[in-house]
């Protein structure tokens, strides 16, 4: 299990953080585009893009010929469900307040 107590030697502020935040951004940028290679010899397109109402990264598998969506990750129904329990949330710390 991952400790929750900073390790020594490691800091998450100052340039050093900066610099491992630009290095990890770089890092996923060439893992995405190693994948979006990858899948487009099986002719599928990858897109990327972050839900609105709930902040989630989604990932649609697009058929590459017709365009059409083959899979999400996550489900459309999952992320209306993740927004519906938000709400619930929010009315249920209202009304207790």
């Amino acid at each position: 299990m991952p400790s929750l107590h900073a390790e020594p030697g490691l800091s998450s502020s100052g340039a050093e953080g900066e610099l491992g935040k630009a290095e990890q951004k770089l890092d996923v940028g060439a893992a995405v585009e190693r994948i979006r290679t990858q899948v487009q010899t099986l002719q599928r397109n990858l897109n990327f893009s972050v839900d609105d109402s709930t902040g989630e990264v989604v990932v649609q598998v697009l058929d590459g010929d017709s365009g059409k969506v083959v899979r999400q990750i996550p489900s459309e129904e999952i992320l209306r469900l993740a927004e519906r329990l938000d709400e619930m949330r929010s009315l249920l710390f209202e009304a207790t307040a």
